[in-house]
């Protein structure tokens, strides 16, 4: 069994607030077969901070648009060959932030810095945790009311 592509795989979206404000959840739950896949021991977290556009901080039509570019580049530089698995992506308070479950650290950071050389300077902020057993996925399915 592999991993399906993410940009042809079914992704399920969570709305909430986070204590008032509105939150979005888009995770992939064909990743439920895969938690703590030991090929995938480390999580990324990238996140980009956005002076959201009124109280709800949610961000803007455009700034929306210049997210899923950003998104779409990381894909197409990490997912062709699974190097990295995005797997959920929150956003909330001014702050959208994608998940991914990955192996290779340097590679990924190799991989993101080419891919990003040609594009503007983004207001991105890049965290690696040790996440063998893929907790924060698990968190996010138990949110959202499956097994996990």
């Amino acid at each position: 069994m592999t991993i399906a592509a993410a940009n042809s795989d079914a992704w399920n979206i969570a709305k909430g607030k986070n204590p008032e404000k509105p939150t979005v959840l888009r995770f992939r739950p064909s990743l439920e077969a895969f938690l703590g896949d030991e090929k995938y021991p480390k999580r990324l977290a990238i996140f980009w901070k956005f002076d959201a556009a009124d109280y709800s901080g949610m961000p803007t039509d455009s700034q929306s648009a210049d997210m899923k570019e950003f998104e779409d580049i990381l894909i197409e530089a990490l997912d062709p060959d699974r190097l990295a698995v995005l797997a959920f992506v929150f956003t909330s308070s001014g702050t959208r932030e994608w998940n991914f479950y990955l192996s290779d650290v340097s590679e990924v950071g190799v991989r993101i810095n080419k891919a990003l050389s040609a594009v503007p300077k983004l207001p991105i902020e890049l965290k690696v945790e040790d996440d063998p057993n893929w907790d924060e996925l698990r968190q996010v399915y138990q949110m959202c009311g499956r097994g996990a």
